[in-house]
């Protein structure tokens, strides 16, 4: 979690005034929140094994089931793994990184988005609870994002939802927001990190939740990068705004998984399996050795695959024309 901060906040000038005692209780706050994470995650583990153990033992059905599931499930939540680890490296491009895979993999837009949600509830959750429980969330900002930011969820699930019969149209367009993503990735771990923002301090942050969401919906992920980042560099206080994002995130996540689901005709389960099982291994790991990884250097190397599975998604398109 430490290096999730010092990714984003790095660029504001508040996170240069903090005087050695501020330095050394935000340092022990985020110890405590890594070993109450790594706890919370070994739990969630723990119970879903003992259940998919039970149910194993005493539905023959359901082993059947498994012996019959489909060879993308395995790769779903192979990516998933090592998505979550990214994220929890750089403290970003979860949702960016699962949609382009998914999109590679020929799953719809909707569908794609519908995955990466559905698999972020749980972590979301429990990270949302944890900087919440910790004071980190900034309730007053929280009011502001959340309604406008489930609104612009919902439509733009909606929308994307209704468009799923035009995949072969939509999936270019999500493509190029994966790849203008990808590029601001790249960009971001390449600039200089003590570059200070001089800009005014940011205001319309409702427009900015309903935007964010809708993006988000649309794109399969970039909540966190286009709201953080706009409020970090509005001049909002870094630690408030990371907590605070992280809360609303789960309302996000909820609300569009469940719109996509309540109106896509069909979701591609192996894919979201997949990537929710993924994912929930890897949390507690990823907790562990996010401190022990360069995020620059994965931040570099999710923005160049990004940008090259989405050039390649947009290449195919143009040809087929």
């Amino acid at each position: 979690m430490e290096k999730e901060l010092t990714t984003v906040a790095a660029p504001t000038a508040e996170t240069t005034t903090l005087n050695p005692s501020s330095e050394a209780k935000k340092k022990a706050s985020d110890n405590v929140f890594n070993r109450q994470k790594w706890i919370y995650s070994i739990a969630g583990l723990l119970a879903l094994a003992i259940f998919l153990g039970i149910y194993w033992w005493q539905s023959p059905s359901f082993r059947e089931h498994v012996e019959d599931v489909p060879p993308a499930f395995y790769y779903f939540l192979i990516a998933g793994f090592i998505f979550a680890m990214v994220d929890g490296a750089i403290g970003m491009s979860y949702g960016i990184t699962s949609t382009t895979f998914s999109l590679s993999m020929g799953i719809p837009p909707a569908s794609a988005s519908t995955a990466v949600h559905l698999s972020e509830i749980l972590s979301c959750g429990i990270a949302g609870w944890m900087h919440l429980k910790m004071g980190n969330v900034n309730k007053k900002l929280f009011k502001l994002l959340i309604l406008p930011g489930i609104l612009g969820a919902v439509i733009g699930a909606y929308l994307l939802s209704s468009l799923e019969h035009y995949a072969a149209y939509t999936k270019p367009v999500v493509s190029l927001y994966t790849l203008i993503l990808g590029t601001i990735i790249l960009l971001r771990a390449i600039r200089t990190r003590h570059q200070k923002h001089a800009g005014k301090k940011i205001t319309k942050i409702r427009f900015l939740g309903f935007g964010g969401g809708f993006i988000d919906a649309i794109g399969g992920g970039g909540w966190g990068s286009i709201v953080l980042s706009s409020l970090i560099a509005g001049r909002r206080h870094p630690r408030f705004s990371l907590g605070t994002v992280k809360a609303t995130r789960f309302f996000i996540a909820m609300l569009s998984s469940l719109t996509f689901v309540t109106v896509l005709n069909h979701v591609h389960w192996d894919a979201v399996l997949g990537l929710v099982i993924g994912s929930a291994i890897a949390s507690p790991i990823a907790a562990k050795v996010s401190n022990k990884i360069s995020a620059k250097t994965i931040m570099v190397a999710v923005g160049v695959i990004v940008i090259c599975v989405s050039m390649r998604s947009i290449f195919k398109f143009l040809m087929q024309l």
